[in-house]
């Protein structure tokens, strides 16, 4: 044999071992299973479908049956009359259950892995609990494939189980109501997307959309009639039961809280008697609650009796996030509490109110969870902290024993880019680039700053480093947070530097134009798609005698232990609701979650972006068909509003060219723009 051919031979073994080896992400698949093995042949799919329930049986698996043979018809259009098999040996697809739940309400802990083996004209879906069933079938009707001869599944064996425990969408129906057709198509999505908790957001400074039977006016007042029922939310918690999803509701405190002033005023914290409006407007406001009045805690005893009642989960949200100090730092008898009880200030007081419910919470069987704000030393280490402020929050949190979910990242109101969502890790990985100096090295360290529309500037350092062989690496230093890694795009010392990095933002690029010791005019950093001013002069350098580089000032991104990564539990999409409504809400948030979605499900090695977007693609038509999303039929229809009659081509035309401002530049704008910012909100929608 000649050499020629022999090196062929090998390359191709190579090639061949180097495939199998690689993930495998040709099929149309999202979130992507844990181990695919593709095999010859398909599984035919025809109006003789059938299925056998073996092993374990309930009212939930049934459903589960009977809603995969209602999807299996909308994908394929054929009528499957009969589909209860007498045996497993007759049947198309067999579920095969070893065990019930291991408690009657689903926990954070519940198992959801499966396998699926399809072959010899059979399909096998095994799973230990209900749980792996319910995920498992929607891998089976994403596998539905269709050619000239009729529908399928390939052949195939998987085996599968998701990488985090919590994988949720927190929806903001506070903002703006959203209709409960909605909501439950929400929690259809949800499933086919394998995610598992359903954050309610039903209580915030714009209405408190629960009825409750003894503070009435909470709902009365704030809400214009559009609020949940006890009866609703109990469908809602059973419907989204059947699909293995949690339901954990948000009763927000103390801030967010302008709905309950405008209810109750007396349980604030203002100075004197107060009236406070009804709330429309976006942002931070004033009102907090008063927790040196007991009246406070009477009714926070009576709401959350009433929730919690409606609410089986073992977790229970008391928000916590951006609290305005305002009222408490200007009350004579606040300010004389916190000194009498020696707490820390405004933030010791808040962690006296949170110590006081998170008690008040273990009493009635709940563990507590709430944002960043309420992560404080004197509270139990069974608390979830839900971080809207990033992977520093979380990481450090992690070193202090604290569970943490990841939110920073996922904003689906804000318009961004996939690719974003999906390169945000929950786990925090400590730091990615080399910021010592070595031997023979050369740097230079910017100070930069830029405008906001709202708020001060941002402020932060650039370090560039260059190597003896010419390479470079560099890195920010970025508004207090944690040094990060910038990947360099083009770098001409002295002329200019492009770089990027992905921040709590959105994807940003430094453009700059490097002139002597300062930043020239022309510099700009791109936050998401939008362009921002920036100017800035060289602090340090290796120009400069005895400079060194300057220490971070947000210290170091937390690089956990595996016990400590055992702590970060997940992610949570989030959805406020300020410029959305029920027509809206699946624009936003679809098929943008899919990714997301298997970002927590799926392996971490998985980051390809192509692969993303082609399968993401297909998922976006099939979800269409096999669970009936309205994101894109919406659109069409808002656009045909818009033309009155019109021709709807030019609007198509300008929609496809033309895209929102990215991050909450929009919000911004419109917030500076509008003079009174009194019906910001519902104006938002036009």
């Amino acid at each position: 044999m000649n050499k020629k051919l022999v090196s062929l031979l090998i390359a191709g073994t190579l090639t061949s071992t180097a495939w199998a080896m690689a993930p495998n992400t040709d099929l149309n698949l999202m979130p992507y299973p844990q181990t695919v093995e593709l095999k010859q042949g398909n599984v035919v799919i025809d109006k003789d479908f059938s299925i056998f329930i073996k092993g374990y049986n309930s009212e939930r698996v049934d459903a589960t049956a009977k809603r995969f043979i209602t999807r299996l018809e909308r994908q394929t259009g054929l009528p499957t009359l009969n589909w209860q098999a007498e045996s497993a040996s007759e049947a198309t697809l067999v579920i095969d259950i070893d065990d019930a739940p291991k408690s009657a309400v689903q926990d954070i802990n519940a198992d959801e892995s499966y396998t699926l083996n399809a072959q010899n004209g059979q399909i096998v879906l095994k799973a230990n609990r209900p749980y792996g069933a319910i995920r498992g079938i929607e891998t089976i009707l994403q596998l539905v494939k269709t050619d000239g001869i009729g529908y399928s599944v390939p052949a195939i064996y998987i085996d599968d189980e998701p990488r985090f425990r919590w994988r949720g969408v927190s929806y903001d129906t506070s903002r703006h109501f959203i209709e409960m057709e909605v909501i439950l198509r929400q929690l259809d999505a949800m499933a086919s997307a394998k995610m598992n908790v359903f954050h309610w957001h039903i209580w915030d400074d714009q209405g408190i959309r629960i009825q409750l039977d003894n503070y009435t006016k909470l709902w009365e007042k704030t809400t214009d009639g559009d609020y949940y029922t006890k009866d609703q939310i109990r469908y809602v918690v059973d419907y989204a039961r059947e699909l293995g999803i949690r339901v954990v509701p948000e009763i927000s405190l103390p801030g967010h809280a302008s709905a309950v002033a405008h209810a109750y005023p007396e349980l604030m914290s203002g100075v004197g008697e107060q009236s406070y409006p009804q709330q429309r407007e976006w942002g931070v406001f004033e009102p907090l609650m008063d927790p040196t009045n007991p009246e406070l805690y009477t009714m926070l005893s009576s709401v959350f009796d009433e929730v919690v009642e409606l609410f089986p989960d073992e977790y229970f949200h008391i928000g916590g996030d951006e609290p305005n100090y305002k009222q408490w730092q200007e009350s004579p008898k606040i300010q004389a509490f916190i000194k009498e009880n020696n707490l820390d200030g405004e933030r010791g007081l808040q962690s006296y109110l949170n110590a006081k419910v998170e008690k008040m919470l273990e009493d009635r069987g709940k563990k507590m969870t709430g944002w960043d704000e309420i992560w404080h030393k004197d509270l139990p280490k069974s608390i979830v902290i839900q971080s809207w402020r990033g992977h520093d929050s979380i990481g450090r949190a992690a070193k202090e024993g604290y569970q943490g979910l990841l939110s920073t990242g996922y904003y689906l109101d804000q318009p961004q880019p996939t690719s974003y969502h999906y390169r945000n890790d929950p786990m925090p990985h400590g730091i990615t680039v080399d910021d010592t100096l070595h031997e023979g090295e050369r740097f230079v360290s910017y100070q930069w700053e830029k405008p906001r529309t709202k708020g001060g500037p941002r402020k932060g350092l650039l370090t560039i480093i260059q190597a003896k062989d010419g390479s470079v690496r560099a890195f920010t230093d970025y508004n207090g947070k944690s040094r990060t890694e910038v990947e360099i795009l083009e770098y001409t010392p002295g002329e200019s530097f492009k770089g990027h990095f992905d921040n709590f933002m959105s994807y940003t690029e430094f453009n700059l134009k490097l002139a002597g010791d300062k930043l020239a005019e022309g510099s700009y950093q791109l936050i998401g798609n939008v362009r921002w001013p920036t100017t800035g002069e060289i602090v340090a350098s290796s120009a400069q005698p005895g400079s060194t580089i300057p220490e971070p000032s947000g210290g170091y991104p937390a690089e956990l232990t595996e016990d400590e990564q055992s702590l970060i539990l997940g992610g949570e999409i989030t959805v406020w609701a300020e410029n959305i409504n029920s027509q809206t809400m699946e624009n936003r948030i679809w098929p943008r979650s899919y990714a997301i979605a298997e970002r927590f499900w799926s392996s971490e090695e998985l980051t390809d972006e192509v692969s993303m977007y082609k399968r993401m693609r297909a998922i976006d038509t099939w979800s269409e068909i096999s669970l009936g999303m309205r994101h894109h039929a919406d659109s069409r229809v808002m656009m045909q509003r818009l033309a009155n009659g019109a021709d709807v081509t030019p609007l198509l035309t300008l929609a496809r060219y033309t895209e929102p401002a990215q991050y909450y530049a929009r919000n911004w704008e419109k917030w500076i723009q509008t003079e009174n910012h009194g019906d910001f909100i519902i104006n938002m929608n036009a």
